[in-house]
């Protein structure tokens, strides 16, 4: 059967737009084939975006990768500044501390030793005036009684008894412990040893009665509290009017009314 339109398989080609449909067709399969990549390629995209159920652990990682902010080389480099300052921070704070510590046990050393200087100090100032009132006891002591200093409270003491002084008195005016008697009793008859009896009839004073009694302020200046001072005075009194205890205590034993 015939036809016009009939190309031998090995002849040339007779139809030209037979041949250009087949060169389109050339033409056109590469581009239907990329097409297809990309589209392709896109779905993988998509797989890997999306997590693919058969690969969990691709997901897992994706997601991971979604939520966490990579670390850069800056952000590493800030938090390790940070720890760094945090950490000079905590070294200072710890370094001033110890210094203020250090500086605490300093001001207490030298408080302490300040403090052990002035209790020695005062301790030796006391040791010396302790050592200083001894020795000037000594030396008063070594002194004649009329000369000697007596405090308040030895004063009292001897307004109580002030025989003994009047013995040392007696015997520094050179008088022998023979005339301690005859003065003793001499005395026990005019004041009975009081250093402040008083005669209401002539005002006579004292121990010696002396008349009037101010005469005393020749030995000293407390005659009126003083018995030392009217002992003195008493016996100097004796001595120049009469020569001894004795002798006044002859003369005072002739009187009636006594006196001497």
């Amino acid at each position: 059967m015939g036809s016009s339109s009939y190309t031998p398989r090995h002849g040339p080609s007779t139809g030209g737009r037979r041949g250009a449909s087949a060169v389109l067709s050339a033409v056109r399969r590469p581009v239907v084939g990329g097409a297809l990549a990309v589209t392709l390629l896109g779905s993988v995209g998509a797989t890997v975006a999306i997590g693919d159920p058969s690969h969990p652990g691709d997901a897992t990682a994706a997601s991971s990768a979604t939520s966490e902010p990579a670390q850069t080389p800056a952000t590493n480099t800030v938090t390790a500044d940070i720890a760094r300052l945090a950490e000079d921070r905590r070294s200072t704070n710890v370094s001033r501390s110890a210094s203020r510590e250090q500086d605490r046990r300093e001001v207490a050393e030298r408080a302490k030793e300040a403090a052990a200087k002035k209790k020695a100090a005062a301790e030796r100032k006391a040791k010396a005036a302790k050592a200083a009132r001894a020795e000037k006891k000594r030396e008063n002591e070594a002194k004649p009684v009329g000369e000697r200093d007596f405090t308040q409270a030895q004063l009292a003491t001897i307004r109580k008894d002030p025989k003994p002084y009047a013995i040392e008195l007696m015997r520094e005016r050179g008088w022998g412990d023979a005339e301690w008697g005859c003065l003793d009793s001499l005395w026990i008859g005019e004041s009975d040893w009081e250093h402040d009896a008083t005669n209401s009839s002539s005002g006579a004073y004292g121990i010696p009665q002396s008349l009037p009694a101010s005469k005393m302020a020749s030995a000293g200046s407390d005659w009126k509290t003083n018995p030392i001072t009217q002992i003195e005075w008493g016996l100097d009194y004796i001595k120049s009017s009469y020569g001894s205890p004795c002798e006044a205590k002859s003369f005072w034993d002739s009187k009636d009314p006594h006196w001497y």
